[in-house]
């Protein structure tokens, strides 16, 4: 006796005896595979048998289901007769709510009737999901709209990234072939800061702002005004502030040769922001930024002794601008004044200021008499 080729029903044989056996044993067979379902997934017989109850053997197969992991397990007769499924079977596990088709190895799920989940321990898009990124998505164009109000919505989108506490990092971090080049959030504290990396691995933090004040910093961790910068800072390519300044005084009375131009000496310095003022030989200003400086000076004469008293700013060892140019007889307070813009390349050149007396004149000392002083108004 052979059995077909789809189901295994049993065929009855030329001249078989008992023909209703073999006939009734193949239409159980049929009815038991035909709309196929089973009431769930066992590893093992249950204690009880109901006739024509169907169960598909689960992976775990203990006891009398041992061998036949997959199978269609029926109870046939008071006993347990087991169907081999063939590929394209399919069967619907009734407590699952899901239909499975077999693959020829395995049963596969190819739908389910259960609502969609409203979590998932993993997913992934487009590639797969792993424990340190349960959430994976590989794709090249996203896109998130608002809900509009016409839809039932706002109109509104807001993304939201939350970490546990404020020593924590919440982050997005920018990767070139997997190597990060650039991070912006609050990370380590409820500042907000982009860092930037050439390799991954240092890290330069480039903007900071301050969560309490408000107050930005550029290159500065902990900004303490509005726009705290570290380094200079360019307006469509010329450099504007921050760059060298000085102011220098006479520190002890210095007198003049008479009718000639004297360098006058500014031996003491109130500050000097690039140390770009030589004090102690030649008293001259050489900054180490190109730009536009505004130039400012006084000299007071010691004891006034009439005649000539001018002022000249000198560039490069060449008087270059004029200030108070004057002749006085007899005595008072005399204090020749000096303000200039000047350009100054940041490398070569430099200025001094010189004075002139026609009577030998001394110039009087103290910040408040006889000072020299310049700031960077404007870069190159």
């Amino acid at each position: 006796m052979t059995d077909t080729a789809r189901l295994a029903l049993p065929l009855m044989d030329a001249a078989q005896s008992q023909k209703h056996v073999t006939h009734n044993e193949a239409l159980v067979r049929l009815d038991a595979l035909t709309h196929l379902s089973v009431a769930t997934r066992l590893n093992a017989p249950g204690p009880s048998l109901t006739e024509g109850a169907r169960y598909l053997v689960a992976k775990a197969a203990t006891g009398a289901f041992i061998g036949h992991v997959d199978d269609i397990a029926l109870v046939q007769d008071g006993a347990w007769v087991f169907i081999k499924p063939r590929t394209g079977w399919r069967v619907f596990v009734e407590d699952e709510f899901s239909l499975l088709a077999h693959d020829g190895s395995g049963w596969r799920e190819i739908a389910s009737g259960k609502p969609f989940p409203d979590q998932f321990a993993k997913l992934g898009v487009g590639t797969a999901s792993d424990a340190g990124n349960p959430l994976s998505v590989k794709l090249n164009n996203a896109l998130f709209a608002s809900l509009n109000v016409a839809d039932g919505g706002t109109g509104d989108l807001r993304f939201k990234l939350n970490k546990e506490t404020s020593g924590k990092i919440v982050s997005q971090l920018y990767q070139s072939n997997w190597s990060g080049r650039a991070e912006t959030g609050l990370m380590g504290d409820d500042f907000y800061r982009i860092k930037v990396s050439a390799d991954g691995a240092a890290w330069v933090t480039a903007l900071t702002i301050d969560s309490s004040t408000g107050n930005t910093g550029i290159g500065v961790s902990a900004p303490s005004y509005k726009l705290d910068v570290a380094g200079n800072i360019a307006v469509n390519g010329k450099q504007a502030v921050n760059g060298p300044a000085f102011s220098a005084y006479v520190s002890a009375a210095q007198t003049l040769a008479a009718g000639a131009f004297t360098r006058v000496l500014f031996k003491a310095k109130e500050f000097d922001t690039a140390n770009c003022f030589d004090s102690a030989v030649n008293s001259r200003f050489k900054p180490n930024v190109a730009g536009y400086y505004h130039v400012n000076a006084g000299l007071k004469q010691a004891s006034p002794s009439g005649g000539q008293w001018a002022v000249v700013l000198y560039k490069n060892g060449v008087a270059f601008k004029a200030g108070t140019d004057l002749a006085f007889a007899g005595a008072g307070n005399v204090q020749g004044l000096l303000s200039a813009f000047v350009y100054l390349n940041g490398s070569t050149d430099y200025i001094e200021l010189f004075a002139f007396s026609d009577v030998g004149a001394a110039v009087a000392a103290g910040l408040t008499g006889s000072f020299f002083q310049a700031v960077m108004a404007r870069g190159a």
